[in-house]
Formats: structure tokens, sequence, C-alpha cells
């Protein structure tokens, strides 16, 4: 089977099990085109897993978790791994990047994204899924905390409001 076969198939599967845990979500779907390298990365993590988790993570007080990542703050973000239930592997990815228990309550959207490699278009797309959940802060003492004041780990912090670039558009 193409790279395109096998990556198509597993975000099948692991679409399938989303629809299992939640009901009436969108689902998109897009192709972009990558630098030869970042195609070649995209196809490597396709061995570690093919799903990109996205967290909007929230206290009592509606503030937002947001951790920086390359001099941005965006929601906590992690990859389930193959041999993880996307919800367990996503608030443990989340856990272990902020510090912070969760509870996915919603999904928000999915996007099956085609990542093509802009030098060579023959090659076949590999296959990568997006999703975006809302969650709530499991701690009592966490959610609570003034937020000002409220690390969790370092570059992680909770905010009032949710910036626009903190969450990926596709």
């Amino acid at each position: 089977m193409s790279v395109a076969e096998v990556t198509r198939e597993r975000v099948e599967e692991r679409l399938g099990a989303l629809e299992e845990d939640y009901s009436g979500f969108p689902v998109n779907q897009t192709t972009i085109a990558v630098s030869r390298a970042a195609y070649e990365r995209a196809s490597e993590r396709c061995e570690h897993g093919i799903v990109d988790a996205y967290v909007q993570l929230y206290n009592e007080r509606d503030d937002v978790l947001l951790v920086e990542d390359d001099d941005e703050w965006v929601v906590p973000h992690g990859e389930p791994r193959t041999d993880e239930r996307i919800v367990a592997g996503t608030e443990r990815a989340v856990r272990e990047q902020t510090g912070v228990e969760c509870t996915l309550d919603d999904l928000s959207r999915v996007t099956i994204l085609g990542v093509r490699d802009e030098d060579d278009p023959d090659r076949p797309p590999v296959y990568r899924m997006i999703t975006v959940f809302s969650a709530e802060t499991d701690c009592e003492a966490v959610a609570s905390a003034d937020p000002s004041e409220a690390a969790t780990t370092d570059g992680s912090r909770w905010h009032p409001t949710l910036p626009d670039s903190a969450v990926p558009t596709h």
C-alpha cells in the first residue's frame, strides 16, 4: 500500500473512533503543499500517529490555558500515540505539556489534512487529522487560581481571552 492509502486508512479508523465518542461535529477536508523537508517530516510523523489534537482548556473563571510555542501563545496540543484512544491520548498530552488535568467535553471540529510535496506534485499525499476539542480543568485549585499568578509549568499560563491565532484555522 502507498503512504497515501495507509495514512488515509488510519485517518478513517481514527475518525470512526471519534464518531463513537462524539456526535454532530463538523469534518472539513483540505490539502496543503509544503516544502520537501516538511513533507518528509509529515511522512515520518505518521509512524508515531496521525492525529494533531488541540485543546481549548477553560477554568471556572472561563480563562483559557495557553502555552508558549515559537514565541506565540497557542492552546495546548499534542499527538495521541497510535496505541491510545484519541481522547485519552489528548488528555495525557495536555497533562504532560502543562501539568494540568483536564476532561475533554466537546469536539469542535475535525480537519482531514492532505499534505503534498510542492517540489514533486506526483508524490502521493500524506494524510493527517487535526482535531480541536474544548475541555475543563479537573483540579479545583487550578481552576480557581488568579490567572495573573497561575502559571502552570514553564511556558503555560491562564489568559482571560482566546487569541484568534491560538487555534489552527485548518
